[in-house]
């Protein structure tokens, strides 16, 4: 399951607070939701104190978008190493 909160738009920047794994189709419904925030003209900050896992889907799919005005933080030493 995964649970994403929208916590803030400040300057710009909307702030996701993730929670749960990001695998199978919950992959998709973050992408999308980041996909609305850089739409709105926004950069987007994902907070992942909260995430435990992300599959290789996910893995990829965040590869590619943080390339694009979005910043991962509070992230875990595991999920951060996936992600390099």
């Amino acid at each position: 399951m995964l649970r994403i909160i929208h916590v803030a738009t400040n300057q710009g920047a909307t702030t996701l607070r993730v929670e749960g794994r990001i695998v199978d189709d919950w992959v998709s419904v973050l992408a999308e939701e980041i996909e609305t925030a850089l739409r709105a003209g926004n950069s987007v900050v994902l907070d992942f104190e909260a995430v435990d896992f992300i599959d290789r889907d996910g893995v990829k799919m965040l590869k590619e978008t943080t390339a694009h005005k979005v910043r991962i933080i509070h992230c875990s030493v595991f999920i951060e190493a996936l992600l390099k």
